[in-house]
């Protein structure tokens, strides 16, 4: 039995699932009343957070399935623009991060969020009317720096509410969204090349969800109050199953010398560090639709119609959800809440896959490249594990592990914005061979950087395990009379009498 703010709360403790339904879904093994607390967690902040990265993905990966369906030909775009396209959306993207997490940690999410959704969706809409490359710029800078809040501040979010045998699985089913956004991009877009007419009432739908999220959307424990859906004695067993986890609160001051220590934190720099080698593992797979187009010949009967050359790289995406969630669940479960075995084991297949993408024909069989484009994003389907492993290793700072976050994601686009221009020019795609090969150069660097991850978060583990069995000892015999300020019920072992 625990109390917290005199409101007595009765929890499980953070055991490994004990039936095979908790292996399945965490909330059969826990309390009825912390259970239905997570229905209602479950049901407004995973919801929203996953519809809401899905339409966000939507509208980015769009721009490609536009680009091999006619935009090229329509604004006569040449050389390296595309990239150029990109690299505009990248350059606000990136601009955005930091500020928006430093505003997550002072703003309520449920203000913050749908601020940040109506923004893009307006210039989203404006791309429509673009009738030149500059325009196409100026939009999509605008659109990066709307979105760039966004994924950084969900995984932030989750990472207040969920305890490590919950969190890897939400994480996952978050970051689904972004591997099936594609999906539906691509399906949409050869609707419309084909005449589907798909834009009829969608305006409508995207200004609800930006709505709704103001409403339902929850902030996080430590500045979440009561409202229409988590009663006061919901927010106080969030705060106690944080308390018990270990996860503190905001509160702490931002200061140049607070910002300074972020940066000499070995939790900050490696997480930052995988993160920014991320763009070399996704872009081998950017080459599948590029690959596809390559085929058809002008002048020649076409070897891939345009409904192919957007569908199937939508089989990647496919693979890439299905695994990532597999990872989560295992992770979650019969790896008792590791994320190292099976980060290493995927990115050791990655290399495998590099290397053969280098070492077999470019032109060769669909039977024998498209498998490998297929599943070359095995590494990159980490992303769900690494963030909740760091949101774990920096459970004592929530402002740290906001400023990680983006600082991520940061790294990771800064990169993005130059790799392709340097290692995938569109003008050589899907000749990238080069691009290859340095691919399976990072995903050997990651392999070490996550095995020393994994050394460094277990000899913290120990030493904090020694210094509660010295403060145990310390206090194990309270002076009479001695109180308990926070109402939170402490039992000392000790031999018998």
């Amino acid at each position: 039995m625990a109390e917290v703010g005199q409101i007595p709360i009765v929890l499980k403790q953070n055991d490994p699932p004990s039936t095979w339904r908790g292996w399945l879904w965490d909330s059969a093994d826990v309390s009825k009343e912390e259970r239905r607390f997570l229905l209602k967690l479950d049901a407004s902040l995973l919801t929203f957070g996953t519809l809401g990265m899905l339409i966000k993905w939507i509208d980015t990966s769009n721009i490609t399935n536009a680009f091999v369906s006619g935009m090229k030909e329509d604004l006569g775009l040449l050389g390296n623009e595309y990239n150029y396209i990109i690299l505009s959306w990248t350059v606000g993207y990136i601009i955005g991060q930091w500020p928006s997490n430093f505003i997550l940690t002072r703003v309520p999410a449920h203000i913050w969020i749908p601020f940040l959704e109506i923004g893009w969706t307006i210039f989203t809409f404006a791309l429509a009317g673009a009738k030149s490359y500059r325009a196409l710029l100026g939009i999509r800078f605008v659109v990066g720096l709307f979105e760039a809040g966004y994924w950084p501040a969900l995984y932030y979010i989750l990472g207040s509410w969920y305890t490590k045998r919950e969190l890897g699985k939400r994480n996952g089913i978050l970051q689904s969204a972004v591997s099936i956004a594609p999906i539906f991009s691509g399906f949409l877009q050869a609707g419309i090349y084909n005449g589907l007419d798909v834009h009829a009432g969608l305006p409508g739908w995207r200004w609800l969800f930006a709505i709704l999220a103001y409403f339902c959307l929850p902030d996080t424990p430590g500045t979440a109050k009561p409202n229409w859906l988590f009663t006061a004695r919901d927010v106080k067993i969030a705060q106690g199953r944080m308390a018990r986890a270990g996860r503190k609160p905001e509160g702490t001051p931002y200061s140049v010398k607070t910002i300074a220590g972020y940066f000499t934190s070995w939790q900050t720099l490696l997480f930052t560090l995988i993160f920014m080698m991320q763009p070399f593992g996704s872009q081998p797979f950017t080459a599948f639709v590029f690959w596809l187009k390559a085929h058809n010949k002008k002048g020649k009967p076409m070897v891939y119609s345009i409904a192919q050359i957007n569908e199937y790289p939508t089989l990647g995406n496919a693979f890439t959800a299905v695994y990532s969630l597999t990872a989560v669940w295992i992770s979650d479960g019969p790896l008792k809440g590791r994320r190292y075995p099976i980060i290493l084991f995927s990115n050791l297949v990655a290399i495998i896959v590099f290397v053969l993408l280098v070492v077999t024909p470019v032109f060769g069989p669909f039977s024998h490249r498209a498998p490998l484009y297929i599943v070359s994003s095995i590494g990159g389907s980490m992303v769900p594990l690494t963030m909740a492993w760091m949101t774990e290793c920096i459970s004592h700072n929530a402002e740290q592990r906001a400023f990680t976050a983006a600082a991520m994601n940061t790294l990771q686009y800064t990169f993005t914005a130059w790799v392709p221009l340097v290692w995938f020019q569109q003008i050589h795609q899907p000749n990238v061979t080069p691009g290859n090969r340095a691919a399976a150069v990072v995903a050997g660097f990651n392999v070490i950087v996550f095995s020393t991850i994994a050394y460094l978060a277990q000899r913290e583990r120990k030493s904090k395990a020694l210094e509660q069995v010295v403060d145990d000892t310390d206090s194990s015999t309270p002076s009479i009379g001695e109180g308990n300020e926070k109402g939170v019920a402490i039992t000392v072992l000790g031999p018998k009498v």
